[in-house]
């Protein structure tokens, strides 16, 4: 297989994985019309795997048509799964995410993060301003229940 199809093949796996997982999660979440709600920890955290799993999805969008800012996109997913999943590890903070969920997005940010580092797409390389933005966003998500 060519490395242009394995790529495609691994993007268009990203967003499958993605999609479901962001149905799989929605399934369950609670809406409330109710605004003192709204900016509760409990509130928000139900809503944090559905948007890991649309920025698997985006990011999948973004290496299959080998976008410029593909490296960027898989960069911020792997950051914020990653920190999902060391902060629960860690006991910093609580997750929604099932067990193996957290395994699962893990691994998937081990691997978008090595794309994106890596530059295995040959595009634009992640600059230090790009690669602290993943970093900080993805801290920011993770640990924005604790202070709200």
């Amino acid at each position: 297989m060519s490395k242009l199809r394995f790529i495609r093949v691994l993007g268009i796996s990203f967003m499958v994985l993605g999609v479901v997982f962001a149905v799989v999660f929605v399934i369950p979440a609670k809406t409330n019309p109710d605004p003192s709600v709204w900016f509760t920890p409990e509130y928000y955290s139900q809503f944090l795997p559905i948007a890991i799993s649309v920025m698997l999805a985006l990011s999948g969008v973004f290496l299959t048509f080998r976008h410029s800012k593909a490296n960027f996109n898989l960069a911020v997913f792997g950051h914020t799964a990653s920190e999902e999943a060391l902060f629960n590890w860690t006991g910093l903070t609580d997750s929604a995410l099932p067990a193996w969920a957290l395994w699962l997005f893990f691994l998937l940010s081990v691997v978008t993060l090595w794309i994106a580092y890596a530059n295995i797409l040959n595009l634009k390389r992640l600059s230090i301003l790009e690669a602290l933005f993943g970093i900080c966003f993805g801290a920011m998500l993770v640990l924005l229940p604790r202070f709200i």
